[in-house]
């Protein structure tokens, strides 16, 4: 069992920073931000992480499993401020900066052209939260270990895209940039 402070240590060599580096191809895409809940249920639990499906009333991604989060805003100023905000809306739970360990890689979507920076946060144990229906279908909360232990390829959406994964967890199918985040998640955490 992984304890929070194995996690963060497995993860520090690949965080980057509250102030993540976007690629020079990210210019033309439009930048957002999620945030990468892991946490546990009690003491001697082991990791979760934790996930929405969309609404199918939203105009894009809808009904798919996402970290939550949205698109930056220039109010937001930053995109650590984006991803804060969006959790706050979409979930009800409010982190502060200092809660966030720092950000992985960005990823690209493949259908949607945004470039989405994924900031990581280890809690012990996680608020009440409460889903904002209109953009929020349910939660999905996850085992890490046990989801990220069901990575194969993704044929089904991708045919055969070299950089298409999927993950499942009951008959929860994560896929799309979700998928390719929770795949350096893999590279830190199992292929180790």
């Amino acid at each position: 069992m992984l304890r929070k402070e194995e996690i963060l240590s497995l993860l520090k060599p690949a965080i980057i920073s509250d102030r993540p580096y976007l690629p020079a191809d990210a210019a033309s895409a439009t930048p957002a931000a999620v945030l990468v809940i892991i946490h546990y249920h009690k003491e001697e639990d082991s990791p979760h992480v934790f996930l929405t499906k969309r609404s199918s009333n939203l105009k894009s991604h809808r009904g798919e499993i996402s970290f939550p989060g949205g698109r930056y805003i220039e109010s937001d100023g930053t995109l650590l401020a984006t991803a804060l905000r969006e959790t706050e809306e979409e979930v009800g739970i409010a982190f502060t900066p200092e809660q966030v360990a720092g950000s992985l890689r960005a990823v690209h979507t493949m259908t949607s052209n945004h470039f989405i920076v994924p900031f990581v946060t280890v809690q012990d144990i996680l608020p009440k939260y409460r889903t904002a229906a209109s953009e929020v279908e349910a939660v999905i909360d996850v085992p890490l270990i046990e989801t990220l232990r069901s990575i194969e390829p993704d044929t089904e959406h991708y045919g055969l895209a070299q950089d298409a994964f999927k993950f499942t967890y009951g008959n929860n199918v994560i896929w799309g940039a979700t998928a390719r985040i929770l795949k350096q998640l893999h590279g830190l955490l199992i292929d180790r």
